[in-house]
């Protein structure tokens, strides 16, 4: 237990020093719990996620996808969901998240990362959108107990790495449901998620 406390300890050390010398590139809300995985909380109030620039590694799929899966959905006032069939994703716009119909498309990126990509890129929403992963479908699922799963944000498939690391910007509050098998994380902007595992 002490070496893990040691271990965020010097992670939050090196975000903090990160985060001063830098501007945030990612936009940020605040309506949900902050993220204890790694480096320091941000946005206002009770912040949102962790502004971070680290590498991390990336949930696999059980099954690679050979090439993209996307979706669309115009999407207004009252609010709406996406599914990728196959993949376990599912995306829900709460009602006022977006005051216009605005469509919306997802892809899931092809190959054993956990990745997917949003789109209008840099839009951002007045209520956060909900993230719903099925691990089930994923190689962590033998090892869930005893393990931490966060939602982090990628700017551009560069940062997706053939080793199964990635390069993220900011880790996302995230739980994980047992009995269900999935993991479910908010975001408040667009374009690109991965599931990273410690």
């Amino acid at each position: 237990m002490t070496r893990l406390r040691l271990r965020s300890l010097l992670l939050a050390a090196g975000a903090f020093a990160l985060f001063s010398c830098a501007e945030p590139t990612a936009p940020t809300s605040s309506t949900a719990a902050p993220s204890t995985l790694f480096g320091l909380p941000i946005g206002g109030g009770g912040g949102v996620g962790t502004l971070v620039d680290t590498t991390v590694t990336a949930v696999q799929r059980a099954v690679p996808l050979l090439a993209d899966v996307s979706a669309s959905a115009t999407i207004g006032y009252e609010g709406g969901s996406i599914v990728l069939p196959g993949t376990g994703f599912r995306l829900d716009v709460p009602k006022g998240a977006v005051l216009q119909p605005t469509t919306i498309t997802v892809t899931a990126v092809a190959g054993s990362t956990v990745a997917y990509e949003f789109e209008p890129a840099g839009t951002t929403f007045a209520k956060r959108l909900v993230v719903t992963q099925d691990l089930s479908l994923t190689t962590i699922v033998s090892s869930l107990l005893g393990r931490s799963v966060t939602g982090a944000y990628f700017r551009s498939r560069d940062e997706l790495f053939p080793d199964g690391t990635a390069k993220v910007h900011e880790l996302e509050p995230t739980t994980v449901d047992l009995t269900t098998l999935t993991t479910r994380f908010s975001i408040g902007h667009f374009s690109g998620y991965i599931m990273a595992t410690d």
